[in-house]
């Protein structure tokens, strides 16, 4: 039994690689171009005045949204485009997890203790996490998100694969 199930890719390579650049590229034009206003129209003199506090208020809110908006629409493009080009394969000894660069998380079949949802989903779809106890020590896990295709498939076969012992909870 070999399964692939693999989520779809709808965006380029360089944008999914790069997309972070050009959002921090972005701001940083942004807060720029805040500067520029600032030194072209700016009236600089010693003292505190109404001025130098509206200029001040200008500069942190520029500052606020060149950081934030970029950080906003990553988290939001991750959470809709982060897993693209993905792979889990399901074979009758091992369960494999391997991402669109090449890393790989391999656990075997009887390593495989639970699958979880996680307990509160900040970007949907929601995530189930799939644990497993290597040589009895180490617990590590992989995430599985609802928008996998054939995700309801995939739970079967991998609680099916361990012969019904780990069942999504």
């Amino acid at each position: 039994m070999n399964e692939v199930f693999s989520y779809p890719v709808t965006q380029s390579e360089f944008l999914l690689e790069n997309y972070y650049v050009l959002t921090w590229a972005g701001g940083m034009i942004l807060l720029g171009a805040a500067w520029a206003i600032f030194f072209r129209y700016g009236n600089f003199k010693y003292g505190i005045d109404l001025g130098c506090l509206f200029k001040t208020l200008v500069i942190m809110a520029a500052t606020m949204l060149a950081i934030g908006i970029p950080n906003c629409l990553n988290v939001r493009y991750y959470a809709k485009h982060g897993r693209e080009g993905d792979k889990i394969i399901l074979t009758s000894e091992r369960v494999t997890y391997e991402w669109r660069n090449g890393e790989k998380k391999s656990f075997a079949l009887s390593e495989v203790q639970r699958i979880y949802k996680e307990p509160v989903t900040f970007n949907p779809p929601p995530t189930y996490f799939v644990v497993a106890v290597i040589d009895s020590i180490k617990v590590d896990s992989f995430a599985v998100r609802e928008d996998l295709p054939r995700f309801q498939e995939f739970l079967t076969a991998l609680t099916s694969a361990t012969n019904g012992r780990v069942k999504p909870l």
